[in-house]
């Protein structure tokens, strides 16, 4: 049989050549659902789902029918000017005078719906201890507490959690007991769609299992649903900064804070250079006079590898997002943001789902004068796998009020590169092989896989890989390694 480039099987195979995450982008795939809105409320009658929250999935799944909306004119595209792609380095240090007011309108949002399954956990992800016997939650807390306490501030902060995180959330947050005030809701929930639409999972026999977080793009019709919004507004918080709960770099940048108020900018995202590592990340463009956010999913499939490359958009978003509250509830009267749909697939026991999500960063492409922000690379750490919390649990950072803060003795002003693989990747076993991460400051790179273990602090330079199978390969308690390489 022919090669067909646009074939479901071809595209797969590009993707997984450009190693992409393919159930992050099969909205490309030629899927064609058979069910009418009358057919899609019946099938749904199970589930009980309110009449805002049944809205809110009927509005994804007319949106997903209808298909991604592909980019046009691949060529002329091209990135934002500096009117609208502003480097962080231009923005001039507010005044000690302006920051009591900037702070009294603020408020902090962390999107927690994350579970840890990249490292091998089912609860929440910003409940994993990352350092000084401190979780994700523990040390955004310690930010907010210590930035209040400097500036005799009161800024709030918010998590957006999944049915899966709320729980978990709402134990470890408890103890702050007002200091920072802290508020959290529970994102909506729906159902889960068999992939070859005859319907849904029974939720009578898996329970929370049929059904899933429709994304983090689902904050502003939560906030508008659940009067947190209003809220705000009415306490006279109109900026509010939204980033990931795992992202550590994603502190409040009261140079950004100032920038934004007095240019009263409605919509901010910070992005970031591009590196080897972030193919998958959105980017930005211009489109007349605006500028858009471009998702891979709405890249035609023969531009996909230039997309991902470095070469024609050199930025991409770090989801660290300041928003004008004033300006969202005029755009929330006339109904949900327009944001586009991701198709993310799934299997659940032997069932193939599809679960139809929303991007919070989407919502650029709804303001008129949004603008983006090129920032340091410092301001996205995020910690998806066990490699992530190496770095961020080693001696290149040191925390400071809840905050890292980078080891200005490194040469290398980049991270170093490190991979670990199986068992690895799993946090128990990370936790249980590497009980104290090794001092990495001359480190290049670290490859470690199989039975490997170490017996302490140890100091890695150089190039180290560490492969080992049956045989334990144990690391003694003080070894120094450098540019060594051991396979057994």
């Amino acid at each position: 049989m022919a090669y067909n480039p646009f074939s479901r099987k071809s595209r797969f195979r590009l993707f997984q050549a450009l190693d992409t995450d393919f159930s992050m982008i099969c909205q490309l795939a030629d899927l064609k659902m058979a069910m009418d809105a009358s057919q899609l409320k019946k099938a749904l009658k199970p589930f009980k789902m309110g009449d805002s929250v049944l809205e809110g999935y009927l509005h994804l799944y007319k949106k997903f029918q209808q298909g991604p909306k592909m980019v046009g004119r691949w060529k002329s595209l091209r990135s934002p000017d500096a009117k609208k792609l502003v480097e962080y380095k231009s923005l001039p240090i507010p005044e000690r005078a302006s920051l009591e007011f900037a702070l009294a309108r603020l408020a902090v949002c962390k999107l927690n719906g994350g579970l840890g399954t990249s490292m091998g956990c089912r609860g929440a992800k910003s409940a994993i201890v990352v350092r000084d016997k401190k979780t994700f939650l523990d040390l955004i807390a310690e930010q907010v507490g210590a930035l209040n306490k400097k500036y005799q501030a009161d800024v709030p902060l918010i998590f957006m959690n999944s049915f899966h995180s709320h729980d978990e959330t709402e134990r470890i947050v408890g103890k702050y007991m007002g200091e920072p005030e802290i508020l959290s809701f529970c994102q909506n929930q729906y159902p889960r769609l068999l992939e070859d639409d005859s319907g849904f999972l029974n939720p009578k026999k898996l329970g929370s299992e049929a059904w899933y977080p429709p994304g983090h793009g689902d904050l502003y019709s939560c906030l508008f649903a659940n009067g947190y919004l209003d809220r705000l507004l009415k306490e006279g918080r109109e900026y509010l900064f939204i980033s990931n709960a795992d992202n550590l770099g994603a502190t409040v940048d009261l140079k950004i804070l100032d920038y934004v108020i007095k240019q009263d900018v409605p919509f901010l995202m910070e992005v970031t250079p591009k590196t080897v590592a972030d193919t998958k990340g959105g980017t930005l463009y211009m489109d007349k006079d605006h500028i858009k956010l471009l998702e891979v999913a709405n890249v035609p499939v023969e531009h996909i590898p230039e997309f991902c490359g470095q070469g024609k958009f050199k930025i991409f978003n770090t989801n660290n997002i300041w928003v004008n509250l004033v300006q969202l509830k005029e755009l929330l009267k006339n109904g949900p943001l327009d944001l586009d749909v991701i198709v993310n697939r799934k299997q659940v026991k032997n069932a193939k789902v599809i679960q139809l999500e929303t991007a919070v960063g989407m919502a650029l492409n709804s303001f008129p004068g949004a603008v983006g922000l090129t920032v340091p690379r410092g301001r996205f750490l995020p910690v998806k796998k066990t490699s992530d919390l190496l770095l961020v649990q080693s001696d290149l950072f040191s925390l400071d009020r809840g905050t890292l803060k980078r080891d200005m003795g490194r040469i290398e002003p980049g991270l170093p590169r490190i991979s670990l693989e199986d068992p690895f990747n799993d946090l128990k076993e990370y936790q249980k092989r590497i009980p104290i991460a090794p001092d990495i400051t001359e480190l290049d790179s670290l490859e470690i896989q199989g039975q490997v273990r170490f017996g302490g602090r140890v100091t890695l330079r150089g190039k180290v890989r560490l492969v080992s199978g049956k045989k334990t390969l144990r690391i003694p308690k003080g070894a120094v390694l450098e540019n060594k390489v051991v396979e057994q």
